[in-house]
């Protein structure tokens, strides 16, 4: 039994015919079809409104929600099985091996406080130091991805449905704040052991008179400096560049449940204008109109859910450092300025070590009549050789920050090397980089199985002996009889 044309596309549900033919591959300019098809459709601009109308929440992730993304999926945080495995493998590395440099260097210390006082190197004593703190900072990022790891797992199938919410909580920002955290205090302090580097080679008298006050007071400022460049785009005065949209609970004053400060300042003029408010006196940023329309408009004011702001862009937690396609905004002046910071701070480190070879190959001869020449040589190798791995690390990404501020947009798959592999993968690399912590594991392993080597070629030869003697024994038992 046919239904008449003027029902075919009408919208109505439930659907004239029995098998839903007549709302079937109708225009989509003003449905969206459920992927369950329960119901069938639901109106376009019931997308994305915070509200699931579809029973399997396809209308609040649609296909096309994660086609420009760089690193997830709506199934998965991170949508490469390779670089998912990759973050558990730098997590371990990251985590137990500056553990294990932590550790063993203590340890050494400990162990140097016990010499007589002219057995002990102030030189040495403040590299360690330095180490140390080097080795807490690249711990952190072995936190960082800790937590991404496991949010990974807890998401994966269905992480659309979890996207907005876990960009917007304050466990996404402090994984943001410890990554920029880390990776700042791994720059300064490498900039930090350069310069004491450079320092005892050009004055190797007066470096021995460092004290631990100063050097307490070069670590207090590396982790002053970092956490000030950490907590700076979460401070009030920068929300309105630093925020990009609010997420909001669904709501019928509002198409989408994020919206943008615009959209939220338009909302506060019209509402404000039924009643008394001197709107000059108000400044109309992101925490002032929110507590505005709370205190004065609870009726009306938009569940507040949180802010998408300067490590909320992505799944990862870390802001945007490049252009990706023509629609990005303009990239954050403060990512600018840290970047840029950071490649200076390369480019000295690079400097300092040219000086230092210098400097040190045109006093060879009086080096080499010194005991400890040898020693030295190989902690400028250690060193030398852990710096150059950040500037391997990092270069890229400056490079391709500064290619991005020229207006040269990249492919999304650079934003994802660079936060996922780039940035965290230093930290991985330091411990087994450092040579002193790794050469202590390998000397006590090489140890353990000499000793086991040992153990087995004694009580190998003990039985043979003892298998040897009962031979003897037995033989001349026999002979005496015949």
């Amino acid at each position: 039994m046919g239904i008449p044309i003027k029902k075919w596309c009408d919208g109505g549900y439930p659907t004239d015919c029995v098998d839903q033919s007549d709302e079937k591959n109708c225009s989509t300019d003003s449905r969206f079809y459920c992927e369950s098809k329960t119901p069938l459709f639901v109106q376009a601009h019931e997308v994305l409104d915070g509200k699931r109308d579809c029973t399997d929440f396809s209308d609040e992730c649609p296909p096309s929600l994660f086609q420009q993304n760089a690193v997830s999926s709506r199934e998965e945080l991170i949508k490469s099985k390779f670089l998912n495995a990759l973050i558990w493998f730098m997590m371990f590395c990251a985590t137990t091996g500056n553990l294990v440099v932590i550790i063993i260097t203590v340890n050494l210390l400990l162990k140097t406080q016990k010499l007589p006082k002219n057995r002990k190197s102030p030189v040495k004593l403040v590299n360690s130091l330095l180490i140390i703190n080097l080795a807490i900072a690249d711990l952190l990022m072995g936190i960082v991805l800790l937590i991404i790891g496991i949010k990974a797992t807890q998401f994966s199938g269905s992480y659309c449905r979890n996207d907005k919410p876990w960009r917007v909580s304050s466990l996404c920002t402090a994984v943001g704040v410890m990554t920029i955290l880390s990776s700042e205090a791994s720059v300064f302090t490498l900039v930090c052991i350069t310069s004491y580097r450079l320092y005892t080679v050009c004055k190797p008298l007066a470096s021995r008179d460092v004290s631990l006050r100063i050097l307490a007071m070069w670590i207090v400022l590396i982790w002053l400096s970092a956490l000030t460049l950490a907590l700076l785009p979460l401070a009030a005065p920068l929300s309105e560049t630093m925020v990009t949209r609010m997420l909001i609970a669904h709501s019928p004053y509002f198409a989408e449940d994020t919206v943008t400060l615009s959209g939220l300042r338009r909302f506060t003029y019209r509402i404000i204008s039924l009643g008394k408010f001197n709107v000059s006196e108000i400044a109309f940023d992101w925490f002032n109109l929110d507590r505005l329309l709370r205190e004065y408009f609870p009726d009306h004011a938009p569940v507040n859910r949180g802010y998408f702001g300067y490590y909320s862009d992505s799944a990862v937690c870390m802001p945007k450092l490049y252009k990706i396609d023509d629609e990005d905004q303009n990239l954050q002046p403060f990512s600018s300025v840290v970047v840029t910071f950071n490649f200076i701070a390369l480019l000295y480190i690079a400097a300092a070590y040219v000086a230092i070879y210098r400097r040190s190959t045109r006093s060879t001869l009086a080096r080499k009549s010194q005991k400890k020449s040898q020693q030295a040589q190989v902690m400028y190798r250690k060193i030398t050789v852990l710096i150059a791995t950040d500037i391997a690390c990092w270069f890229p990404v400056c490079f391709m920050t500064f290619l991005s501020m020229s207006g040269v947009v990249l492919d999304p798959l650079a934003y994802a090397v660079s936060a996922i592999v780039l940035l965290p993968i230093n930290s991985s690399l330091n411990p087994i980089i450092y040579a002193t912590p790794y050469n202590a594991i390998v000397k006590l392993i090489r140890n353990k199985l000499t000793f086991r080597q040992r153990l087995f070629t004694s009580r190998f030869k003990n039985t043979s002996r003892t298998v040897s003697s009962d031979t003897g024994n037995d033989s001349s038992a026999k002979v005496t009889r015949v």
